[in-house]
């Protein structure tokens, strides 16, 4: 075992990448497949898609507010997500059929040979899951918030409704007293 004055000065030859093109280069060494990634675009994903998808999203829905701004970015998000997830898809099960060596294999038979091991697929249909999830939520709150907003701005721009006057009761005839009952047992 090395002396911690000897992995000091090891320390001190092993700093990483220093030039910018170094630093961009390692930027992604422990990325494995990107599911998890803090930022929405990885490698091999357009920026400029997920800004036109983002924006499609913000034009259908019009978000007022921090909510709704919030919700509109939750479905921009799951929807690039099982975007992704689905490419991912596609991808494991080329990478099982190639493991197959068998031309006449079928998806179940992939399906099998990894759900016997590794269990790729099954992870991944379990994100596709809890994006799906999250974009439904995320749609139906957006809904009715715009539906209860709207009824709101509707209410706020009717005019006040038109009462038809009531006569007072002085001015309302008097039923005449017609037979021996009391005027009290007929009301």
């Amino acid at each position: 075992m090395a002396s911690p004055a000897i992995n000091k000065a090891n320390a001190q030859n092993s700093t990483g990448p220093r030039s910018v093109e170094g630093k961009a280069v390692s930027r992604f060494n422990a990325l494995k497949h990107g599911l998890d990634a803090a930022s929405l675009v990885i490698p091999g994903e357009d920026p400029a898609e997920l800004a036109r998808l983002a924006e499609d999203f913000h034009n259908e829905y019009q978000p007022k507010g921090a909510l709704e701004t919030e919700l509109v970015e939750i479905l921009v998000r799951s929807t690039w997500l099982r975007h992704r997830y689905i490419r991912v898809e596609a991808q494991v099960y080329q990478s099982i059929f190639k493991k197959l060596d068998d031309p006449e294999a079928t998806i179940g038979d992939a399906f099998h040979y990894d759900a016997s091991g590794a269990n790729v697929l099954g992870k991944l249909f379990r994100r596709q899951s809890a994006a799906t999830r999250d974009f439904n939520k995320a749609l139906a709150e957006i809904r009715r918030l715009q539906d209860a907003r709207m009824e709101m701005e509707m209410l706020a721009l009717a005019p006040p409704p038109v009462y038809a006057s009531v006569p007072t009761p002085e001015l309302l005839p008097v039923e005449p007293w017609v037979r021996s009952e009391s005027q009290s047992r007929r009301l």
